[in-house]
């Protein structure tokens, strides 16, 4: 068998994290994959650290083969890493076993330092074709092959994923691509007749974890199996499960000589309370939260904080949108002033299902509206998309909506260390139909209806939006209790 670890996308995760996860983790990998970008954070002029090459030290085979990303520097002027210890895949294929990683580097589409046409990128893998004729390829792109884990909004919702890239998997069909350069499909991976595409690029948001996969090709190289991490468990720390609690946080912690969720105690307020940024009002919610962990329960810190669903009858609301946001095509609800379900489904004309929404909201005009963002995300799509509409009585209707999920995340606590809905839910005994189903998946299928008009599994999608409502429920009558 043969073990890999695979990243791609590094842009703002700290270095020393890859350091970690190759000493730690289990089996050591035999190789280390980065399918491109800021490849110069990996090469310290300062010190003149060549950190690919200090990596691959720690693999069993003591190597890092990589490939550059678009925003990467070409080798003409990027930076040089040790030949000993790294090889540039896009330049030269490179043997394992009975294996053959092979290389594109760039993009085919967009801003960026190396870019290529698709025909330069179908010249350049067929002569890699030959390496690929007495072991089994395994393709290491920076961008993906196009339709797959490939659809982009940075500049307008399109795949930009690479036409050639698809053609050669398509031909060679190899057990494993791994690819990045799209961000919001990165830790997610897609399946087809001969093998896996997995992309693992990472976010580039400065408190972004980073995302890696391990992945374990069989003797045969026939299949594999992988698994997605990302490294907000390398603190060591369960403080991290607590709420409002981040690595900043734990090293604060840390100076207090505290390691552990149980020396979070009353006795030790004070010192909570003078540590920058603290106040009672986090010490109250830490000390809830470890609670609520030790106790294996779901418990409320502030019962006033969800006064809008006693002694009256909400409406429960969960919307589903294109990747981009820009367009709703399903809404799901529950009334309960009269115990039911309702779906708005309108994949087509989203004018007339926002027309309908705003009758039915008008019919319940006395009932608070629930939905459960954490970021307040239905309301402020239903506001754009009433006001585009110009469906006014809508607008006025959301007056009365209220995100359940920023509350909950101040005042409710569990054996859980996310405040996502299916998570609480989970946690007070509701199963999903298909847990292999979320919003992402949702939102990536219809959008690929709307580019390609590749039609989905309705069914299926509008099952998922029914549960979102029924997990929203279950927490709803649970507060209520």
């Amino acid at each position: 068998m043969t073990h890999i670890l695979a990243v791609s996308d590094w842009r703002s995760q700290p270095i020393d994290d890859l350091y970690t996860i190759l000493e730690t983790v289990e089996p050591t990998p035999d190789l280390l994959l980065y399918a491109g970008d800021d490849l110069s954070r990996f090469k310290n002029a300062d010190t003149d650290t060549d950190h690919l090459a200090e990596l691959a030290r720690l693999t069993k085979h003591q190597q890092s083969l990589y490939v550059r990303g678009n925003d990467d520097f070409p080798p003409s002027t990027g930076p040089q890493f040790d030949a000993e210890f790294t090889t540039d895949l896009h330049r030269t294929p490179y043997i394992y076993e009975d294996l053959v990683f092979i290389g594109q580097e760039g993009s085919t589409q967009g801003p960026g330092l190396i870019t290529y046409t698709e025909d330069d990128v179908q010249r350049h893998l067929s002569e890699h074709r030959t390496a690929c004729e007495d072991r089994t390829p395994i393709l290491i792109t920076h961008t993906p092959p196009f339709g797959i884990l490939d659809i982009g909004k940075r500049f307008g919702q399109q795949h930009i994923g690479s036409k050639a890239v698809r053609s050669f998997i398509d031909d060679i069909q190899p057990p494993a691509t791994v690819c990045g350069h799209c961000h919001q499909f990165g830790g997610r991976s897609e399946t087809l007749e001969y093998g896996t595409v997995i992309n693992i690029a990472s976010h580039d948001g400065v408190d972004d974890p980073g995302r890696y996969a391990l992945i374990t090709i069989d003797a045969s190289n026939e299949s594999i199996e992988y698994e997605f991490y990302d490294t907000r468990h390398l603190l060591g720390s369960r403080l991290t499960d607590l709420v409002q609690v981040g690595r900043n946080r734990v090293e604060q912690f840390s100076e207090l000589g505290i390691t552990s969720p149980d020396e979070i105690t009353e006795e030790r307020r004070a010192e909570l309370e003078a540590l920058p940024g603290a106040s009672s009002w986090h010490v109250d919610r830490w000390i809830a939260h470890r609670q609520a962990f030790e106790n294996d329960e779901v418990v409320i810190l502030n019962e006033s904080a969800f006064d809008d669903l006693q002694d009256t009858e909400p409406l429960l609301l969960d919307i589903e949108t294109d990747l981009q946001q820009d367009r709703i095509w399903l809404v799901g609800t529950y009334s309960y002033q009269n115990y039911a379900y309702r779906q708005f489904f309108e994949p087509d004309d989203e004018s007339a299902l926002l027309q309908e929404l705003s009758e039915y909201l008008d019919d319940h005009g006395s009932e608070p509206i629930i939905y459960y963002g954490g970021n307040y995300f239905d309301e402020q799509c239903l506001s754009r998309r009433f006001d585009e509409h110009g469906i006014t009585e809508g607008l006025d209707h959301l007056e009365r909506t209220h995100d359940l999920g920023i509350t909950a995340q101040q005042e409710l606590f569990g054996p859980f260390n996310r405040h996502k809905l299916d998570v609480v839910a989970s946690a007070l005994g509701f199963e999903y139909q298909d847990p292999t189903v979320d919003g992402f998946v949702v939102g990536s299928k219809y959008t690929r209806y709307l580019l390609d008009g590749e039609e989905p599994d309705w069914d299926l999608l509008k099952q998922y939006n029914y549960d979102d409502v029924t997990a929203l429920k279950t927490i709803v009558d649970h507060i209520r209790s």
